[in-house]
């Protein structure tokens, strides 16, 4: 899990060094553990790493794939890699290996991969998972992405053919952004490092914000434009290969409808099947040379987890290859005098599994104090408070926990939401289907990987596992629901494992901010600056003074109230891209009148 960076210029101008310098290292919160750079003439990889397999020197990017030459001159070769390696070399005419690869992500079935290359004569001189992407890429060419069980954002460069071949994973868990002029292409991690490039001009987007105010959570799975004029975001399951010349193709390479696979008729089965399936995504994310951890709220996503990990961990002959033996870490968010306390609930799981408990609780004035951090590391515009999940990934860093399993995507895939059970006879896959790939969880993977790369902590999720998703997918409406239960088949594969009061509790809280509280208080301050700004009064795309009388009313006379979380919201994601605007575009937040946030 890292940060990854480049440029490729068509007018065959050499990369600069200290240029691509500041482009990676915009990204060292994402890949705290080192720099890597390659320059080729013309090309140049930056890569932050967060060292989580094969924690030495031979796991560090760029890597270069030493199998790709002739097999007589291995020994010569493998002396110079050495070398190369030891001296932290970054020019890559100096190596004769062709292809070269920086790499953000897990392929959580590495090991069997590796097994399976060896057996058909590659040779590994590493202990990592990138080397496996770039013996797999060297057998099976682009093929080998459906090959891959994991999360995943890379670009690969191929010296002979002179081209750049970047791809990214199936459901978009890990980001990848790219701009192209007409003499250069550029990708990065996060749009937050494009404005360290020579020339590069931070304009907000004017068209996109029409669909953002319209609803900020679709934007992720359906537009490829972003928030910076010019920079776009590669879609997620598809792949670009970019030559040296300036010619640029996209393609998609996965559809989850295309791979459906057969599923039991009796529900019975349905149960033990899924079961199988989420124990052994459970078991292969895992796979860690570091500390993992949980992040645990109650719920019953998050409980199952922490739970499956416990379940693993008692089950004779479970194959645990490459799992740590400090796993038993709960990360828990507490909200005391809050409608959003869960911790009775995530405190019988903790007894349940032997985990050992680490609280964040909550201080409204402390993660107050951490708004412009969230929005900074957010880089994007929705329509909530991501500061307590912000403070909660900050608390593993402490702690020096940098891996989590977690519960994400389990609503979206199996009807998690209460809205969904009025959709069950007719509607039920369709929206599920729309609001798992483009309208709900593709923002939400964007908000938890911000929100802990920021400090450098790596999110593993279980229920994104492709065999899982393509099950549950194929699923009919009735086996996700019934009995008044939403997500009905993972509660009935938990049973014996998760304790029965969490597996059966009915009343979803959700991982959210008060933000009813904070605006009848101690968001007033920030609140009153915004609406009384030249961004917000001026604003061509709503009625600032008119907004902000309302606003100011409400506000002063602490008159917020739970009927008003969806007007909340909607004033929230204005706010946010005021925010954006000082954060990203003017790079000052001193127009605001408060003290001045610095990055």
């Amino acid at each position: 899990m890292c940060g990854i960076a480049g440029l490729l210029n068509f007018n065959s101008a050499p990369v600069q060094r200290d240029e691509l310098v500041r482009f990676t290292d915009a990204l060292a919160h994402r890949g705290p553990d080192g720099r890597g750079l390659l320059f080729d003439g013309a090309l140049g990889l930056g890569h932050r790493r967060l060292a989580l397999l094969d924690l030495s020197r031979r796991g560090r990017c760029p890597m270069p794939f030493e199998d790709s030459l002739p097999v007589h001159v291995g020994a010569r070769v493998r002396g110079t890699m050495a070398a190369w390696s030891n001296a932290g070399c970054e020019d890559a005419t100096q190596t004769p290996y062709r292809y070269w690869l920086t790499y953000n992500g897990e392929i959580y079935n590495f090991i069997e991969l590796r097994q399976e290359l060896a057996a058909m004569g590659h040779r590994f001189r590493s202990e990592s998972d990138t080397e496996v992407v770039l013996a797999a890429y060297a057998q099976w060419g682009e093929a080998c992405l459906t090959r891959f069980n994991g999360m995943w954002a890379f670009a690969l460069w191929d010296r002979v053919k002179r081209t750049l071949w970047l791809a990214r994973d199936r459901f978009g868990v890990k980001p990848l952004y790219y701009a192209q002029t007409a003499t250069r292409f550029a990708f990065a991690s996060e749009m937050k490092a494009f404005p360290a490039l020579d020339g590069f001009n931070a304009t907000l987007n004017t068209d996109i914000v029409p669909a953002y105010l319209q609803s900020s959570y679709a934007i992720e799975g359906t537009r490829t434009d972003t928030l910076f004029a010019g920079v776009h975001r590669l879609p997620a399951g598809h792949s670009m290969r970019v030559s040296a010349e300036g010619a640029v193709t996209v393609s998609r390479w996965w559809e989850t409808a295309d791979h459906f696979p057969a599923v039991p008729t009796r529900y019975e089965d349905q149960v033990e099947q899924f079961r199988a399936l989420f124990l052994d995504a459970t078991r292969m994310r895992l796979r860690s040379d570091v500390p993992v951890g949980t992040c645990l709220s109650g719920g019953v996503d998050s409980s199952a987890v922490a739970s499956t990990m416990a379940q693993l961990h008692r089950t004779s002959g479970a194959d645990l290859t490459r799992t740590p033996g400090d796993w038993r870490r709960a990360f828990i968010a507490d909200f005391p005098d809050t409608a959003l306390n869960e911790r009775a609930y995530a405190d019988e799981v903790v007894a349940h599994t032997g985990a050992k408990a680490h609280y964040w609780r909550f201080d409204q004035q402390e993660a107050l104090q951490h708004i412009l951090d969230s929005v900074w590391s957010m880089e994007d515009v929705y329509g909530g408070l991501a500061t307590p999940v912000w403070c909660l990934y900050r608390e593993l860093r402490r702690a020096k926990v940098v891996v989590s399993l977690d519960g994400h995507g389990a609503d979206e895939l199996l009807g998690g939401y209460a809205w969904y059970l009025d959709w069950m006879q007719t509607q039920a896959n369709a929206n599920l289907y729309r609001d798992f790939h483009s309208t709900l969880l593709p923002a939400i993977l964007r908000n938890f990987d911000r929100c802990s790369m920021a400090h450098g902590v790596e999110v593993r999720m279980p229920f994104m596992d492709w065999r899982l998703v393509t099950f549950a997918h194929a699923l009919p409406a009735s086996s996700k629901f019934g009995g008044g239960y939403t997500k009905r088949i993972l509660r009935d594969a938990m049973a014996g494992i998760m304790p029965d009061r969490v597996r059966l509790r009915r009343f979803k809280i959700g991982f959210n901010s008060p933000m009813i509280e904070w605006y009848n208080g101690g968001l007033a301050p920030l609140i009153t600056s915004i609406v009384n700004h030249p961004l917000w009064l001026e604003s061509p795309h709503w009625d600032g003074p008119a907004l902000r009388d309302r606003v100011l009313e409400k506000t002063k006379a602490k008159s917020w109230t739970m009927a008003d979380w969806g007007e909340s919201i909607e004033l929230w994601t204005r706010f946010n891209l005021v925010l954006w605007q000082l954060l990203f575009v003017e790079k000052s937040t001193a127009s605001l009148g408060l003290p001045e946030f610095a990055r």
